[in-house]
């Protein structure tokens, strides 16, 4: 259909140019983390990635990219969308984050089982109504429901069986 030009030139890949494109994904598309950048320049690069790394490791040192940072941005994002830490954690593992951050990230949002269960009965009411769920199979719903939430199946349980009048 569109064929390439004859005497188009292939651009020859430099140390420049790698570092100029991860800074160019930075400023196009927001954060990285330092795993998924260096993911998208071996998928673009994959003819010579020798200039990949030493890229990567000039934007860390001039904190263009931080992963700490990031993490505890999106972790911070995500506990305001009443997600469960389970569901954090989850999303920070297929951001490409090294579990050693994301743990340091979870144990960094101050909240208790009591913000969890505010949290995931916000979710249940939403969903199925302040009255507490009795039916086998709605209670099931409910639960598998706040369980890919995030939320832990203790909580979730309680929450599915929680009435106004137990206060």
């Amino acid at each position: 259909m569109y064929k390439r030009k004859p005497n188009a030139k292939p651009q020859v890949i430099s140390y420049e140019r790698v570092k100029s494109y991860m800074q160019w994904m930075i400023e196009r598309y927001g954060d990285y983390s330092s795993k998924a950048l260096l993911q998208k320049a071996n998928l673009l690069f994959k003819d010579d990635t020798q200039f990949n790394q030493p890229a990567l490791e000039y934007l860390i040192e001039r904190d263009i990219i931080n992963d700490l940072r990031y993490a505890q941005r999106l972790t911070l994002s995500l506990s305001e969308k009443n997600i469960g830490p389970n569901k954090i954690k989850e999303k920070l593992y297929a951001k490409g984050f090294p579990s050693q951050i994301i743990n340091e990230c979870i144990s960094a949002i101050e909240t208790t089982d009591e913000d969890y269960f505010d949290k995931a009965l916000t979710l249940k009411i939403r969903k199925f109504g302040e009255a507490p769920i009795e039916e086998l199979k709605l209670k099931q719903k409910a639960l598998r429901h706040l369980i890919s939430k995030g939320f832990s199946y203790s909580i979730a349980n309680q929450v599915v069986g929680y009435s106004e009048d137990e206060e």
